[in-house]
Order: C-alpha cells, then sequence, then structure tokens
C-alpha cells in the first residue's frame, strides 16, 4: 500500500485552528502507519467515486482517494465542507499531459463559471487584463497542450477579464499559469506541458509531482505537517525541480521576482548536493539574520533527511571568511567605517589627496581602492573605476592615491585589517592550493583540502561585494557544480553593480528566471514591479526579464494615500491596521516599515494607535522577511530617496545609482507584503510613488 499526500491537504490543514491541526496530525500519522486505514472510522463519499472520508474528530474530517494500491490524503476540513469539496472534484490523469489532476466539476449556470470563490480576502479584478474575453480564440487542441481539464474547454473561453484572478481555485496550476500568462501578454508556446509516455505513473509527471508527493517515510511526513512553508518546501513547481537536480557545468545563478521560490531552490540544492557521496555543503548568505532564517527552514526540511544534516553547514559569508582567515593567519582586528574616516581625515591633514573632499575619498577607498585591492599608484592609474562614473586625469589620480596610500599604511599600523582585505588574503591562499593544518569550523575540520566544503550554495547573492565574488570564485573552482548562487537584480540594495566575469565568476549560459510568484499577491506583485525595468541587464550582460511572471492568487488592491500632516499620517496607519486585526490577521503577521532610523517614532505612533504589538522594522533590515499585511510609512519626499545618503555621495555622477538602490529599497519593502499593503507618506510623497500610485 502506498501512501500518498496533495498540496490541497497541506494549505487546508493550516486553516484549521491549532487544537484541530494537532488532532489531524495524530489521525494522518496513524494512517502512515496503516495506510489501509482500518484504525479510521472510513465512510465512502457516494457522490465523488473513489473518494472516502475519515474521522478525525466529532467535525473534522480527512478526505482520502482510494485507488488500488493508493491512498492519497487530499483534503480535511470540517463535516459538511470536507463532503463538499470531495463531491465536487474527480481524481484523473490529463487526457494529453498524462499529469494527474484534480478536476472540480464545472457548475452550468448562466454566470461566468470561473468567478472568484469567497475567501476571506476581497477579490478585485485584475485592471491590468486585457477587456472582454482573452481565451475566447483558443481551440481545444490549444488549451488541451497547456494541461486544461477537457470538462473546462467551453468555460475557459467563455471567461472574462474580470473572471480570470478565480483561475488558481479552480484550474491545475499548469493551467491557470499558462492562462494568466497569456492573458497578459504572454505566449501559449512558453505553456506547452510535457506529454507523458503511454503507461507512465501519472504521479511522476512533473506537474503532479508540484501537487502530489509520496510519504517515503513517517519522518517525512511529520516534517511535512509541521512546515510552516510546507506547501513551498515540498511541492517544487516543475521548473524548480528541474534547477535544483541539474547538473551543472559551470557556476549557475537563479533569479526572479520577489516570493518566486529563490530560496527555497537555494534549499533544496544545498540538500540535494549533500546527498552526494564525501559531499559538504556551505548555505550561505551576505547576512547573518538571513542565515539565520536559512538554517530554521534547513532544520524543518531535514527533519525529513536527519543524516543530512551533518553534511549541510549555514553560515553568513563573513562569519565563514573569518573562520578561515583567523585559521590560516591569526586573529584579525576588523578596521570600521570610523577606523577608515579617522585615516582619510589623517591623510588629508598630512597634506594628502589635495583638491579631494573626504566625502569623496571614503566612497574612492570603499568603492574602488579597498574593494578591488589596488596596491599600488600604477594599479589605480589604470583602474577603470566600475561604478564611478566621474573621470579622474592622471594628476587627480596621483593626489588622491597619496591619500590612499597613508591610509593603508595607517590602518596596518594599527593592526586593522578590512574585509576585502581578508577575502583577498584568503583568494590568493585558495588560488596558490597551499595546505593548511587541520583545525575545527564549527563541527567540522578542514583537513589538508584547501576549502573545508565541496559546494557553496549562496543567496541574496545580488548584494555581494567584489571581494566576496572574488573568493566564491576561487572557492568554487574544483567542481564545476560547486557553486549555485540564487537572487534579484531587482533586490539589489546594498551594492554599486560590477561584473561578475571578470572577477572569475561567470555564469553567462547558466541563468534561469523563476516566473512564478507564491508569496506576493497579483496586485501587489503588480504594483511593485512598477518600480523596475521589465528587463534588467548586468555587468556580464545577462538579463532578467520580469515579463511573463504570474502570481499564484489574488488580493485587494495595494492603497497609497498621501497626507498634510504626520498626525493624519498616524491616525489612518493605525485604523488600517486595526481594521486588519479585525479581519483576521494576527499582530505578528503585521508589520510597519519605514526607510530609518529618523522615521522611527512615526511608526511608533501608528502602532499605539492600532493599539496592536505589530513588527516595526527599517526597510534593511525587513530583507528576506514577509508578513500577511506591511504598511511603508514616512514616503516623503525628503526621505526616500535619503538626502543624506545623496549628500554624501562624492562623486556626483553616482547618484543615479543611488538613485536607483534606493527604488529598489522601496521595490524590496513592498514586496515584504504577502495580501495588504498601504505605502503613506506626508505630501508630495516620495518620488517613487509616481510610478506605483494607484489610489488617493
Amino acid at each position: 500500500m502506498t501512501l500518498l499526500y496533495a498540496s490541497t491537504f497541506t494549505k487546508a490543514l493550516g486553516r484549521l485552528s491549532a487544537a484541530e491541526q494537532k488532532q489531524v496530525k495524530i489521525a494522518t500519522v496513524d494512517l502512515a502507519l496503516d495506510p489501509t486505514g482500518n484504525g479510521l472510522q472510513l465512510h465512502r463519499v457516494e457522490a465523488a467515486p473513489g473518494f472516502w472520508t475519515a474521522r478525525v474528530s466529532q467535525d473534522i474530517r480527512l478526505v482520502l482517494h482510494r485507488d488500488g494500491g493508493r491512498t492519497l490524503i487530499a483534503y480535511v476540513d470540517h463535516h459538511d465542507e470536507a463532503y463538499r469539496w470531495a463531491s465536487r472534484r474527480r481524481l484523473v490523469p490529463h487526457e494529453r499531459t498524462g499529469a494527474m489532476q484534480f478536476v472540480e466539476i464545472v457548475e452550468r449556470t448562466e454566470e461566468s463559471p470561473l468567478a472568484p470563490l469567497r475567501t476571506d480576502r476581497p477579490q478585485e479584478a485584475a485592471a491590468a487584463l486585457p477587456p472582454g474575453r482573452p481565451f475566447a480564440v483558443l481551440t481545444d487542441d490549444q488549451l488541451l497542450d497547456i494541461g486544461v481539464p477537457r470538462d473546462w474547454l467551453d468555460a475557459v473561453r467563455a471567461a472574462d477579464t474580470a473572471s480570470v484572478d478565480g483561475l488558481f481555485a479552480r484550474l491545475p496550476d499548469e493551467a491557470a499559469e499558462a492562462l494568466l500568462d497569456i492573458a497578459t501578454g504572454g505566449r501559449l508556446e512558453d505553456h506547452i506541458a510535457v506529454r507523458a509516455p503511454v503507461g507512465a505513473d501519472p504521479y511522476a509527471h512533473p506537474d503532479a509531482q508540484r501537487r502530489f508527493r509520496i510519504v517515503e517515510g513517517l519522518e517525512e511526513l511529520k516534517a511535512a505537517l509541521d512546515a510552516p512553508f510546507a506547501q513551498w518546501a515540498v511541492f517544487l513547481h516543475p521548473t524548480q525541480r528541474a534547477l535544483v537536480g541539474k547538473a551543472w557545468n559551470g557556476p549557475a545563478r537563479i533569479s526572479g521576482s520577489a516570493g518566486t521560490g529563490k530560496t527555497i531552490v537555494a534549499l533544496h540544492r544545498a540538500l540535494h548536493l549533500a546527498r552526494q557521496p564525501g559531499a559538504h555543503v556551505l548555505l550561505t548568505s551576505f547576512s547573518q539574520s538571513l542565515a539565520e532564517a536559512l538554517q530554521r527552514k534547513v532544520d524543518v526540511l531535514a527533519d525529513a533527511a536527519p543524516e543530512l544534516r551533518g553534511r549541510v553547514t549555514v553560515r553568513a559569508l563573513d562569519p565563514v571568511a573569518l573562520a578561515l582567515f583567523e585559521t590560516w593567519s591569526g586573529p584579525a582586528r576588523i578596521a570600521s567605517r570610523d577606523d577608515v574616516r579617522m585615516a582619510v581625515d589623517a591623510a588629508r591633514k598630512a597634506g594628502h589627496g589635495d583638491g579631494h573632499s573626504a566625502a569623496f575619498l571614503i566612497e574612492e577607498w570603499e568603492d574602488v581602492v579597498d574593494a578591488w585591492q589596488i596596491g599600488d599608484a600604477a594599479g589605480y592609474a589604470l583602474v577603470p573605476r566600475p561604478g564611478r562614473k566621474t573621470r579622474l586625469g592622471l594628476k587627480q589620480r596621483e593626489a588622491a592615491w597619496t591619500a590612499f596610500a597613508f591610509v593603508r599604511e595607517h590602518l596596518a599600523r594599527a593592526g586593522l585589517v578590512t574585509w576585502p582585505d581578508i577575502y583577498a588574503r584568503l583568494t590568493r591562499q585558495l588560488l596558490e592550493g597551499e595546505a593548511r593544518e587541520e583545525r575545527a569550523f564549527g563541527e567540522r575540520a578542514f583537513g589538508e583540502r584547501a576549502f573545508p566544503c565541496t559546494h557553496l550554495v549562496v543567496d541574496e547573492a545580488q548584494d555581494l561585494s567584489v571581494a566576496q565574488v572574488r573568493f566564491l570564485a576561487a572557492a568554487g573552482r574544483a567542481r564545476p557544480d560547486a557553486l549555485f548562487l540564487t537572487g534579484d537584480l531587482g533586490q539589489r540594495i546594498f551594492k554599486l553593480p560590477f561584473s561578475w566575469a571578470k572577477l572569475g565568476l561567470d555564469i553567462r549560459g547558466r541563468s534561469q528566471v523563476l516566473k512564478v510568484c507564491y508569496r506576493t499577491s497579483h496586485q501587489i506583485r503588480s504594483l511593485a514591479d512598477r518600480l523596475l525595468m521589465s528587463t534588467l541587464i548586468d555587468q556580464d550582460g545577462v538579463s532578467e526579464s520580469r515579463r511573463g511572471t504570474v502570481s499564484v492568487f489574488d488580493g485587494p488592491e495595494p492603497i497609497v494615500r498621501l497626507f498634510n500632516d504626520v498626525a493624519g499620517e498616524v491616525a489612518a496607519v493605525g485604523t488600517w491596521i486595526r481594521d486588519g486585526v479585525a479581519g483576521g490577521i494576527k499582530a505578528e503577521e503585521l508589520a510597519i516599515l519605514v526607510r530609518g532610523a529618523g522615521q522611527l517614532a512615526r511608526a511608533e505612533a501608528a502602532r499605539r494607535a492600532a493599539g496592536a504589538e505589530v513588527a516595526i522594522l527599517a526597510m534593511h533590515d525587513a530583507k528576506g522577511l514577509e508578513f500577511r499585511a506591511v504598511a511603508v510609512m514616512a514616503l516623503d519626499e525628503d526621505v526616500l530617496p535619503d538626502p543624506q545618503r545623496l549628500k554624501d555621495v562624492g562623486d556626483m555622477a553616482d547618484l543615479e545609482a543611488i538613485q536607483e538602490a534606493e527604488r529598489h529599497l522601496l521595490y524590496v519593502a513592498a514586496t515584504r507584503a504577502r495580501d495588504r499593503l498601504l505605502l503613506s507618506g506626508l505630501a508630495p510623497g516620495s518620488e517613487f510613488l509616481d510610478d506605483v500610485r494607484v489610489s488617493m
């Protein structure tokens, strides 16, 4: 007897109360121990052949589908709703693709059969979609090719623009995603589903694997039931699954809009690599908080495969580099920005850097000289100064270099090293291939190899520094599949752009963009995408197109409001939060985001007005987090872009790059919201709001 469970079950489980979930988990584990269900009270659903219910409690029922040697856990709900769900569905392989599907029975009414279902969120028509009936001209063959069940062919062609958002609630995922892309300008040819060979297992089809999973063991089932992100972590999209298991012949980068599952792909890739004999994987990111979040998710996934725990190390990249450096070279004291500022001031007092401001020298040191580890005046004379667009004549460079040479010597006398220094020394040692003394690295020892891990998986790679990219290229040089990176150019908020290929990390030809957004509603994603170009191109010419990206659920339109005074904004945000809580959103699922410390008092005032303990975060600190509802406050004209950041720009031609980074910051803040988003500020508001304003 084979036991499977469906994504419809894990989604339904999440909608039950904590006490009800506990009862369901006990019953489900009992079923795993005896898939025949002999220990449970089973009842046939007469209106739905193959479907049965199992009694969990007086009111809760598991919905099962039994077919020969297979038992599928399909759904769970209160008694009447569980029977209603089962009676409206058939479980059959698609006639053309061969993928197993739940097919909902079509209601023949005068109303559009694809009208959005009633949910706990108001459904809004997608104003961006073209008017009329976008699928009326599609033939039976075309619709079958993308996975639409035959029963739904006429209903899909009859659907009008206002009902398109209901497709995800009514059709198999592959068909709904294709239709939404087609409705917004995509090509049908990009979505033709894989056809299974005759006689193939319908549950083994890539599209079926995104909604059905075989229970490989009791531990896996328990992990899936306990995982807060179970439907992402277990039911991978076919594109995601292919990227996880692909044998790459060099460094690879996976990109995509916020919420498209890049981190999930990174997690599964790390565990996939860890299954290889002798493998040890470093899963890392530039941020300590992001690394901690990755560790929590690895812990959940590893519950199903505990033998992999010792083969995956999760740490932020800087601590990894520092551990290596101190193992190989001894203790290190890291120079702070204040240390650099004092060194620059000392250089200017000593008469160096004539004609250049302190702000320019600090930026030039951080973005060019130290970042690229320029060692002498000759090297500085030739460096193209990427990200620094103002030209410097030979005399200007000579004057500046005297200051930089002073700064480097000043820091060295103080026994200080910079992060680029650390990465540069490690890179040289890795490339030289020197044998190292065996010492502890967390729970792992170095041994004789140059780098302690066989593979590196890097999340949020768009914010890596020059020195970090060069170091990773050296660390992964031994194996073609050693480096796997995920990131989004649209979320680059910390570093100016530069060429990876020139540093030895060439992902050209091995880059792919994810197109299905799971975390953010169609309305929020559409608004946020207006902040960015439809296609972003990195310094190596690798493009990331946002065209064709679809969200898998609908929600209310985001709200953009401007006020004449702070009191008005605070009151409105407080009311918005109270309404969200009254509508069923938990306080911990809400957040207020602001640009920085200068706006925290306004956020605190709004939280007091709301009377709810919601999170308050600076936009930078929200990277990698998600909430059901987010209010982004204080988007004033003199707050975003940050005037101090603009003021500190020594090279005035860098203003454009700083402006783009600030624009990306608002994109990151907006896409932390899953269902509801409020953007607010004082009139006339941030210039970026002109691109996204949908209501006043």
